[in-house]
């Protein structure tokens, strides 16, 4: 999946999906849970079973103290969600409050491989102006790393 979008969260706490998105998630069984930047991350239910496994079914995952954070604040927290005809997400208010999307409120939508990325706007244009400076030695750190393998 792949794309950015930006779109308003409705008085309900509804989101419209863009149709490119929905296309590329071919499923209208989600999960939708907390991220680690106050954000939402969306995915289909087979993407979030496959991290599940990762986290939870390693050997001795439940002595792992990584495995035991991940579980509790973005496994743990999920609920599984539909789209409703529309497109519309439906987003618990527990999950809007974590990720700061207010009714009317803009957020943007960003497609990232396996996942859907849901981020308030404000927050979203604040990262983008702090990270900026900050890409091009990630993407140095990244080469380094993979040269290392």
């Amino acid at each position: 999946m792949n794309g950015e979008y930006r779109n308003t969260v409705d008085e309900k706490g509804r989101l419209m999906i863009p149709p490119k998105i929905r296309e590329q998630l071919g499923s209208y069984t989600l999960m939708l849970t907390k991220s680690m930047d106050n954000s939402l991350w969306l995915f289909t239910k087979e993407d979030f079973e496959a991290l599940n496994r990762e986290v939870n079914y390693g050997p001795l995952a439940v002595f792992n103290r990584n495995s035991r954070m991940i579980d509790m604040l973005v496994i743990s927290p999920a609920r599984e969600i539909e789209l409703d005809k529309t497109g519309r997400l439906s987003i618990p208010q527990a999950l809007r409050e974590f990720a700061a999307l207010e009714p009317k409120g803009e957020c943007v939508i960003l497609g990232s491989m396996s996942k859907v990325e849901i981020i308030s706007a404000k927050k979203y244009d604040e990262m983008a102006i702090q990270y900026k400076d900050m890409l091009g030695d990630a993407g140095n750190e990244l080469s380094m790393q993979r040269m290392g393998k």
